[in-house]
C-alpha cells in the first residue's frame, strides 16, 4: 500500500514538475481576466450579475478540456517516447497499478483545472458584479450546473486520451483524435437526430452532454438519465478493458 501511494505521489511530483503545467495554468488565468474584462466592457449599464457571468464563464470550460486532453494524452505515451517506462516497470509494482496511478492522476488535474475555473469565475465574478451576488433565481442553477456537467463531459474526453495513450504510444494521436471528437461529434449527432436516426441515441457522445435532462430535453426519443450514464460506463469500461489488457500484457521496447 505504501508503495503505490508513493508510486501516486511521485505521478503527482513528476506532473508539477514540467513547465507545461504552470503554461496551461498560467493561461487560464490570462484567458480568464481577457474573458472577464470583455464581459464587463460588453455589458456595462445593463442588469448583468454575478450569476451571469458563471454561467457564461463555463463556456470557457472548453480551452480547460482541451488543456486536459493535452495532459491525458501524454502522461503515458510520454513514458514510453523518452524511454523512462523502464524505469516504473523496475518497481515492485503491478502494471495494473502503475496505470491506474496515472489515471487517477489525471482526474485530480481534471478536477483541479475545473476548480480553479469555478474559483477564478467566481473571484472575477465578484470584483465586477458583487452587489449582485444575492440576485437569486435559476441563474445558479444553470451556472453551477454548466460546470458539473461540463466536468463529466471532460472525464470521458480524458479518460479517452488517457487510454490512448496507453494503447497507441503516441502523444501526437492521443490528444489530436479526442480534440477532432470533442469539435466534430456535436455537428455527427445533430446530423443524425435531424434526419431521425434513432440508433444515433447509442454512440457514446449522444449521451456525454447530461444537461438537457435537467435544463432542456434530449436529443432522441427514448433517451433518460439512466440510459446515458449506463452508455456511458458501458463503453469507458470496455475501453479500458483493452487499454488494461495492452498495458499489462504487450512486450515493451523501449
Amino acid at each position: 500500500m505504501m508503495s503505490y501511494l508513493h508510486l501516486l505521489k511521485n505521478e503527482h511530483m513528476k506532473l508539477f514538475k514540467r513547465p507545461r503545467i504552470w503554461v496551461l495554468i498560467g493561461l487560464m488565468v490570462i484567458i480568464n481576466i481577457v474573458f472577464s474584462l470583455f464581459f464587463k466592457f460588453l455589458f456595462k449599464g445593463t442588469d448583468f450579475t454575478f450569476w451571469d457571468y458563471i454561467q457564461v464563464s463555463s463556456y470557457l470550460l472548453i480551452v480547460i478540456q482541451l488543456m486536459c486532453i493535452i495532459v491525458s494524452g501524454d502522461i503515458v505515451s510520454s513514458e514510453f517516447e523518452k524511454g523512462t517506462i523502464k524505469f516504473l516497470f523496475t518497481r515492485p509494482v503491478k502494471r495494473a497499478k502503475i496505470l491506474l496511478s496515472k489515471y487517477l492522476t489525471v482526474l485530480y488535474i481534471t478536477g483541479l483545472f475545473v476548480l480553479l475555473q469555478l474559483l477564478m469565475s467566481c473571484i472575477l465574478g465578484l470584483i465586477f458584479y458583487s452587489g449582485t451576488l444575492f440576485d437569486l433565481d435559476q441563474k445558479v442553477l444553470v451556472g453551477l450546473g454548466g460546470y458539473l456537467f461540463q466536468f463529466i463531459e471532460m472525464i470521458v474526453m480524458c479518460s479517452i486520451a488517457f487510454c490512448l495513450s496507453a494503447l497507441t504510444r503516441s502523444s501526437v494521436f492521443s490528444i489530436a483524435l479526442p480534440i477532432f471528437l470533442l469539435f466534430t461529434s456535436s455537428a455527427v449527432i445533430t446530423l443524425l437526430d435531424h434526419y431521425h436516426y434513432e440508433a444515433g441515441k447509442y454512440l457514446l457522445f449522444a449521451n456525454t452532454n447530461l444537461m438537457p435532462y435537467f435544463f432542456g430535453e434530449p436529443l432522441f426519443e427514448g433517451m433518460s438519465l439512466p440510459f446515458s450514464i449506463c452508455n456511458i460506463f458501458i463503453h469507458l469500461v470496455i475501453l479500458f478493458y483493452f487499454t488494461l489488457l495492452s498495458f499489462t500484457k504487450r512486450d515493451v521496447h523501449v
